[in-house]
């Protein structure tokens, strides 16, 4: 048994110790496993009922429970163990380092530090005689990839309860302001291909990237540039191509070419007709080109986070942030987090957190101290509305 933290600060401090980079990036698999099991004996040794929910091919989500009584409604708090990579970073990313009032480490902003106060506040939930609510802490993993713990608690984990979550509090870093809508995405690889031959008789051969040329001009012109949906929280719909690859060298006509496309989602929009959109135009300039051919491949997707209870979960929580003598408005952003998977659930969904998006994923990622008590305030408020 581990020596247990003393404050909350101490708690994310061991937190940040741990190398969770996401497997996608990292290459090390089940890289939260470490601190899965680092955070269950803390759990289990604060009395909480903790289980591991398994996913095929990733580390499990963890699962902390506080059950209250068995008729109280299920609030889920949900923070991801996963970070993004360290390359480049400008100090230490996991000494957890404390100065001038901040931790540095990757991951402390985004996001153990919600994590930690997550588990902090629940540790003071469980000590208070205010406890209307049964409490549940998803540690969830692959949030940096694709949402890989979010998207199997869904499909797979929630059938595995005998509660289903009445909210779920989704930690990232929000300053405290609560996000009742994000945005979306469906993201997937363009490739034309054409046929190669020596660059010295070029009519012997099919130029893919000469085709491509045409098909990102169409779709910046025809697709890009036509977008108009928006969303009063989120903003505005929009989409970009944001890696081009082709040819194998100089004297080679290239045999094909790769676009990745990344269209935005506002709530209300559904990937599968963007994408049909986007494949119209495509089909169209392969029809105007002879010899052209397009392959559409690696789609992945999330649906946007819309509220489904009117507003009242995110009303209620910020209710409750308000309470603890801290700001926090009711807004939403063009990003997609785990809560995008639990809102198409039909669960009524927010995000909110300590910490600046702004500090995340930086060469030298910290969090304030004082940010972070207010996370554990905000989150205990919460708990206790």
């Amino acid at each position: 048994m581990p020596e247990l933290p003393q404050t909350c600060t101490e708690l994310l401090a061991r937190m940040v110790g741990f190398n969770t980079v996401v497997a996608y990036h990292s290459g090390i698999e089940e890289a939260e496993r470490k601190l899965a099991e680092y955070l269950a004996e803390i759990a289990r040794a604060w009395g909480f009922a903790v289980r591991e929910l398994p996913i095929e091919g990733a580390c499990h989500n963890l699962l902390i429970e506080h059950r209250v009584v068995d008729d109280a409604p299920w609030l889920v708090f949900d923070a991801h163990m996963d970070t993004v990579g360290v390359e480049g970073m400008t100090i230490d990313p996991f000494a957890a380092t404390i100065r001038e009032g901040r931790l540095y480490g990757r991951g402390s902003c985004d996001t153990k530090g919600t994590g930690a106060a997550m588990l902090w506040a629940l540790r003071e939930y469980a000590k208070s005689n205010d406890q209307p609510n049964n409490i549940a802490l998803l540690c969830s993993v692959g949030e940096e990839h694709v949402q890989t713990g979010a998207r199997a608690f869904v499909a797979e984990h929630l059938a595995m309860l005998d509660w289903r979550p009445a909210g779920v509090v989704v930690g990232e870093p929000t300053q405290m302001d609560v996000l009742a809508a994000t945005g979306g995405f469906v993201r997937w690889k363009m490739t034309t291909y054409g046929k190669a031959c020596h660059s010295s008789k070029p009519d012997q051969g099919h130029n893919a990237i000469y085709d491509m040329a045409y098909l990102i001009i169409a779709i910046e012109q025809d697709y890009i540039r036509k977008i108009t949906s928006t969303h009063p929280l989120v903003g505005r719909g929009s989409a970009a191509i944001t890696v081009i690859k082709g040819g194998k060298q100089v004297n080679v006509i290239p045999a094909d070419a790769t676009i990745t496309f990344d269209r935005r989602l506002m709530p209300g929009e559904e990937g599968a007709v963007e994408m049909q959109k986007v494949m119209a135009i495509a089909e169209a300039v392969a029809a105007s080109r002879p010899g052209m051919r397009v392959e559409h491949h690696q789609f992945e997707s999330a649906p946007p986070m819309a509220t489904v209870d009117d507003g009242r979960f995110a009303e209620r929580a910020a209710m409750a942030i308000r309470s603890t003598g801290v700001s926090s408005r009711i807004t939403g952003e063009p990003f997609t987090t785990n809560g995008n998977h639990f809102a198409a659930a039909g669960i009524p969904t927010i995000v909110t957190g300590p910490g600046d998006i702004a500090q995340a994923h930086l060469p030298d990622e910290w969090i304030a101290l004082d940010e972070l008590d207010r996370g554990v305030a905000g989150y205990l408020a919460i708990m206790q509305s």
